[in-house]
């Protein structure tokens, strides 16, 4: 693998992780995470800043590229906070039959708008990616488990992106003014 730092270990195509201690980002890693998200399938990778998915605190630098696909999910007992350092996007939230609630254009703070939420649980949402790359710091409260969130049951599966970018791009056209 190539990496920028020996204390980055791989544990899949779209995840790094530190050693869990001192760790400053420059562009290298953040060029090292688009390369690797290139690559992947779901176009997409991140650099976990815990050194495992047991810590209480989860800080995440995360790429995603334009065509990924986030399929609406909620998570049931924590909440996660999202902040953009590149990019921007539209988070989109909804309730619990699946309309949308709310629409939010986000970007870089140096970009004049919105960067930052802070998503309480139970909330239904998703990003649609409008620069070519968002790249953003995610934090949760640890330890992982993935059967803290859920997916929305009314959105396409991420295993089909081309049906999940046209649900999202028809939902956004019917309401364009949220």
């Amino acid at each position: 693998m190539d990496q920028p730092d020996h204390r980055l270990r791989e544990v899949s195509p779209e995840v790094l992780y530190s050693d869990g201690g001192f760790l400053a980002v420059d562009d290298s890693i953040v060029q090292l995470l688009k390369d690797k998200a290139a690559k992947s399938t779901r176009r997409r990778c991140r650099l976990c800043f815990h050194a495992s998915s047991d810590d209480l605190q989860q800080e995440m630098l995360i790429v995603m590229h334009r065509s990924s696909y986030v399929r609406p999910h909620r998570h049931l007992r924590r909440s996660e906070t999202l902040a953009i350092i590149e990019g921007n996007c539209e988070t989109l939230l909804f309730d619990q039959d699946g309309q949308l609630t709310e629409r939010l254009p986000m970007s870089a703070a140096a970009e004049g708008g919105r960067f930052f939420y802070k998503m309480p649980p139970g909330i239904f949402h998703t990003l649609i990616f409008r620069s070519e790359w968002l790249v953003f710091l995610e934090t949760t409260i640890g330890p992982f488990d993935p059967t803290s969130s859920e997916a929305a049951s009314w959105a396409p599966p991420e295993t089909d992106p081309a049906a999940g970018h046209a649900y999202l791009a028809a939902l956004v056209s019917s309401n364009p003014g949220r």
